[in-house]
């Protein structure tokens, strides 16, 4: 197995900008590091869930079934589009320069979990990743449970370190980011950006 290989590959894809970051992003920014961990344990536990699936064998009966595949992009499109819509008409909170002040009405964390667990999971890049990718790095002559498990860890322990990196700058930037004119247009850069991801999801929709 050419692990450094695979880990490379995750670095860059766990790196690189998508629905997940933007939201540690904005979470980090609006809620703070610590709460934003625990939203971050709903990507994780979506991503778990991807990656079992693929494991299963039934990621590649869901890239068989085009029907399937589109119903899941369709799901995932418009949740982002409502989630970009929603911060687009949103106001902008007000954040206290002392980070280690909570807001007065914070958001229940089971609320950031539960969003940031149906961002992940909505999304079928995971599902295509995880079923194209694994399979290049598993040999069958070996354990696969043992195989599965360094994957997974893997995958999911570089998605954990880059999200928490995102957030933690976030919230590190609070005192000079908490403007409302700042977290006005950062409300909009981030909306767009959803609404970006959802329009770019639904654009992939095989027509019938």
């Amino acid at each position: 197995m050419h692990y450094f290989l695979f880990l490379s590959i995750c670095v860059a894809t766990a790196a690189s900008p998508g629905p997940a970051v933007f939201l540690a992003i904005k979470n980090g920014l609006t809620h703070g590091f610590k709460r934003t961990l625990f939203a971050i344990l709903g990507n994780l536990t979506a991503l778990f869930i991807m990656m079992a699936i693929s494991a299963a064998g039934l990621g590649a009966l869901i890239l068989a079934s085009a029907s399937l595949f589109n119903l899941l992009k369709i799901v995932g499109g418009l949740y982002l589009i409502y989630l970009g819509i929603k911060l687009l008409r949103s106001k902008p909170l007000k954040i206290a320069v002392d980070t280690t002040v909570i807001p007065s009405a914070p958001v229940p964390l089971l609320s950031l979990y539960r969003e940031a667990f149906l961002v992940s999971s909505t999304n079928p890049k995971a599902i295509a990743f995880c079923t194209a990718l694994f399979p290049q790095f598993i040999r069958p002559t070996e354990p696969m449970a043992s195989q599965f498990l360094i994957l997974a860890f893997t995958f999911a322990g570089c998605s954990l370190f880059f999200l928490s990196l995102y957030a933690a700058l976030a919230a590190k930037l609070r005192p000079q980011l908490a403007k409302e004119a700042v977290l006005g247009w950062f409300n909009r850069v981030t909306g767009l950006a959803f609404v970006g991801f959802g329009v770019g999801l639904l654009a992939g929709v095989r027509a019938k």
